[in-house]
């Protein structure tokens, strides 16, 4: 696909992160294009066609050579080294599903910490909304992050309700958020976020003008909110932290968060899209070395013919951030907001078939989430009929289904040329006992399974190192995969560098060490051939390479 000269997102003649900046011209692939020359280095090159090297030199930002320290030295001349010391290289890792935005928000602590564990108890977390609360002004929107799972881990076994949370304050906006898709609201919130009424409840549409499915307010006797909600995430305003205090997050979390784990490339599907537009600014600026793939949140943050009214078209954009394609959420919350257990699909067959028949002529890529047997099927039924009025082989994918529950569901998926994503554990020894992913049988099936964070804070820590160790370790290493279902250390690793650069088409710049291919790597902290099974959870990431530009180093 040809690049377009146009940065999608930067439609607007003024930055909007400054009411005095000034209109800039977009930055180029040239902003990381180094050189460097890689010696001394147990290269893992993801490339088949040469799986092992020692050196790897990058002139103008992409992969020149790859071979022995000798040839590599006598390619270089005066260009600059960098010696591994006998540390492993690989590619540089590639996070195919993260909500970078939301997650930087997290740990730059503009949304407050609140997970069970650590906070074992109520009167705890509430104390930790109280400080919050002095620290802000009124009007300031409080919202806490916490873990899936959140009453069942507390001491009391419950939610806190919407009377608690007014005790604490009536003048700050306040939402608790248990992983994304159930929250806990204080009045003023409910209030300003429209869902104080039933009937504010029942016309609430998506942005393409269907009414929205899902968003489900509890209430007591009398017909007033309790305080839990469910599928309520896309509905808090960008406005509730300045565009400064959204920059500085990013700015200084995407080191942390992401670079020093040895990520060179994310898949970015933000909440609010405004987030965009401070992105590619810090990244003009040179203050945001990641590569960025955006993908659109449809209907819930953009509808489609928003996207095609602005003329977007897959592939567009540059080298560091360009336009991929949308993502449907085909299933969410999977509960209502009294806690019973349901299907909460998003749409009907027909309305999923034809906005994804929309999508795919478009040659967008389209992500489907989805929670179960029954999104699977809709989700392949309309990605099957697509198929057959007009082949294309566009790869749509099913975001963290990795339990497809035979090998003939494999091979439908297979058929259709369809990616599979797993959300993959990072905790080790912590296995959660209803997730059966079958890790090995996907890769053995063809599949390519990729793995992803699907970072936004509600997981404190993540890693791919730390994910490739969690699937690699035995159980009595603290490996968390089934038995049977280890895969080997190799394809772990592949699941976040050659398998994830080809889940979002990016095969022909990134996942290997090979010649032509962007100069971007993750010096890990040991020798992969030196660290089996438990060991593994040792390593960490020493430096990160970006276009044979060193953006971190320990």
């Amino acid at each position: 696909m040809t690049a377009s000269t146009l940065a999608v997102g930067g439609l607007t003649g003024r930055s909007m992160a400054g009411p005095l900046a000034q209109p800039v011209g977009l930055m180029s692939h040239t902003d990381y294009s180094g050189d460097l020359a890689i010696t001394n280095a147990s290269i893992w090159t993801m490339d088949a066609a040469r799986p092992r090297a020692s050196a790897a030199l990058v002139r103008n930002g992409r992969i020149a050579y790859v071979g022995s320290n000798a040839e590599v030295r006598a390619a270089a001349g005066s260009i600059p080294r960098f010696d591994a010391a006998g540390r492993t290289v690989v590619p540089g890792f590639i996070d195919s599903h993260t909500h970078f935005e939301t997650a930087c928000k997290f740990y730059g602590s503009l949304h407050l910490d609140v997970h069970v564990p650590p906070i074992q108890t109520l009167p705890q977390m509430f104390d930790a909304v109280r400080k919050r609360v002095a620290e802000v002004k009124e009007g300031q929107w409080i919202i806490g992050r916490s873990s899936y799972g959140f009453d069942t881990g507390l001491r009391e076994k419950r939610f806190p309700t919407r009377l608690e949370l007014d005790a604490i304050s009536t003048t700050r906006p306040i939402v608790i958020l248990a992983g994304l898709h159930c929250a806990m609201l204080n009045t003023l919130a409910f209030k300003q976020l429209g869902l104080w009424t039933a009937d504010e409840v029942r016309n609430l549409r998506w942005k393409d003008g269907r009414l929205r499915i899902g968003t489900d307010v509890a209430r007591d006797s009398g017909g007033l909110p309790t305080g839990f909600v469910t599928e309520i995430f896309d509905l808090l305003p960008a406005e509730a932290y300045t565009v400064e205090e959204r920059r500085n997050a990013f700015k200084t979390q995407a080191i942390g968060a992401f670079i020093a784990k040895g990520i060179t490339s994310i898949l970015t599907m933000p909440f609010q899209s405004d987030d965009l537009v401070i992105d590619q600014e810090l990244q003009r600026e040179g203050k945001l070395p990641l590569r960025l793939r955006v993908y659109h949140i449809v209907p819930l943050v953009a509808s489609l013919d928003s996207l095609f009214d602005c003329g977007l078209s897959a592939g567009q954009g540059n080298d560091l951030y360009r336009f991929g394609g949308v993502k449907f959420f085909v299933a969410g919350a999977g509960q209502d907001a009294y806690g019973k257990v349901l299907s909460d699909l998003k749409w009907s067959q027909a309305e999923l078939n034809e906005t994804l028949f929309r999508a795919h002529c478009a040659q967008f890529q389209v992500l489907l989430h989805e929670e179960g047997h029954e999104s699977f099927e809709m989700a392949m039924n309309a990605v099957e009929k697509a198929q057959r009025q007009r082949p294309l082989a566009l790869r749509h994918r099913l975001e963290h289904y990795a339990e497809l529950e035979s090998v003939e569901e494999m091979a439908r998926v297979r058929r259709t040329g369809m990616r599979v994503t797993i959300t993959v554990p990072f905790d080790k020894g912590v296995r959660y006992p209803d997730y059966h992913p079958r890790y090995a049988t996907l890769i053995r099936e063809g599949l390519e399974p990729v793995a992803i964070s699907d970072a936004t804070g509600t997981m404190p820590n993540f890693s791919p190192m730390q994910g490739i160790a969690a699937l690699v370790a035995p159980e009595n290493e603290g490996g968390v995969a089934p038995k049977g279902e280890s895969p080997s250390l190799e394809d772990a690793v592949r699941m976040w560098t050659s398998w994830a650069a080809s889940a979002q088409f990016e095969e022909h710049d990134k996942g290997s060490i090979t010649p032509g291919k962007f100069g971007d790597f993750a010096v890990l902290s040991g020798d992969l051939n030196k660290h089996k099974g438990g060991a593994l959870f040792d390593l960490g990431v020493d430096a990160t390479i970006l276009g044979g530009k060193i953006v971190f180093q320990a």
